[in-house]
């Protein structure tokens, strides 16, 4: 599962628009998209829609997005 969180996340996600905000952003590994929960990441301006978009794809990767913005995200600790 680590070299999952090492890659970019154009190879996990593919839609542009998607990447585009990431890029803007400044998230550019799998590994730092984890560290954000879904109210993180609609803070950071990414639309619900995208957000499940994005939390179905790190899915399919057997990964997801930190399940509570308080805290760590256990999934990738292990």
């Amino acid at each position: 599962m680590k070299e999952i969180l090492c890659k970019s996340v154009n190879e996990v996600i593919r839609d542009k628009k998607i990447l585009g905000t990431l890029d803007e952003i400044g998230i550019s590994n799998v590994g730092e998209l984890c560290n954000f929960s879904r109210m993180e990441l609609n803070e950071k301006g990414i639309p619900n829609s995208q957000v499940n978009d994005i939390r179905i794809a790190l899915q399919l990767n057997g990964i997801d997005l930190k399940p509570n913005h308080a805290r760590k995200n256990s999934l990738i600790l292990k």
